[in-house]
């Protein structure tokens, strides 16, 4: 009996950790579309990062979640998955994903003031990643492990989001997935894919209505954007063909806009 219990304990962790990663199919590069749940920059582990400043907390441990170390090192030494790809595609692909890193970026704007419950207009423009979607959030700190929505600030974030994708057209998309959940909503998804071919990456615009904090100071607010570098099969073969690194790849990104300070007064 212990031995048969010891085999279905083993049985079952091996089941957990394979529905584990079946759902981090879904964040690989298109993003979470299964969940719409509220989501942030420390829920995307395999993601790497531009700046050890984003994990000051890590010391020097953060190094190893850098772009270099935690993505390019393995492409260039066909760690993993990559290790099935020939020599030659792995320079090409390595090359396609410094494209990516090298023209992607987040900026916010936001009014320097506002008095205690006024709304005020924020608003986050991207541009890069190589899509099929990317993820777009509002926090308080450009800290990867340590940022929080503003709405824990003391800010409520008033209706719906207005969403502008890369063709110039508004999106409902995601927040239509989250039926009447669609209050104080710092997160979402907006369809943006790379032109590979023609070297072109696509640009977001997301449009906030805040309500300040009543409580007058000094707030600081900034952009998160969490994208991917690598391409994959959006179901055409009628299942989700992976990037090329697969699982394990690190091919995500956690990006920060520059925080902003807004004085409530």
């Amino acid at each position: 009996m212990r031995g048969q219990s010891k085999v279905m304990t083993i049985a079952l962790s091996a089941l957990i950790w394979l529905l584990a990663l079946s759902s981090c199919a879904t964040a690989f590069s298109g993003g979470p579309r299964l969940s719409t749940s509220e989501l942030n920059s420390s829920c995307a582990i395999c993601h790497a990062m531009p700046k050890v400043e984003y994990a000051p907390e890590r010391g020097a441990a953060a190094t190893n979640q850098l772009i270099e170390n935690k993505h390019y090192k393995d492409l260039e030494a066909g760690s993993g998955a990559y290790g099935i790809i020939p020599a030659d595609q792995r320079k090409a692909l390595l090359e396609q994903v410094k494209w990516v890193d090298q023209n992607s970026g987040v900026s916010l704007k936001a009014p320097p003031s506002a008095k205690p419950g006024q709304i005020i207009e924020v608003t986050v423009e991207t541009q890069g990643g190589i899509g099929p979607s990317v993820g777009v959030f509002l926090g308080d700190v450009p800290l990867r492990y340590l940022a929080r929505s503003v709405a824990f600030d003391g800010w409520y974030i008033v209706g719906a989001p207005k969403v502008i994708g890369p063709d110039g057209k508004e999106q409902t998309w995601w927040l239509d997935q989250r039926r009447e959940q669609k209050k104080n909503v710092s997160f979402l998804l907006v369809q943006a894919k790379a032109d590979v071919e023609k070297k072109t990456l696509p640009t977001t615009k997301i449009t906030w209505n805040l309500r300040a904090p009543i409580d007058p100071g000094t707030y600081t607010m900034t952009a998160g954007f969490l994208y991917g570098t690598e391409e994959l099969d959006e179901f055409k073969t009628g299942k989700l063909e992976l990037a090329p690194g697969g699982y394990q790849g690190n091919g995500g990104r956690v990006l920060f806009s520059e925080p902003v300070t807004v004085t409530v007064r």
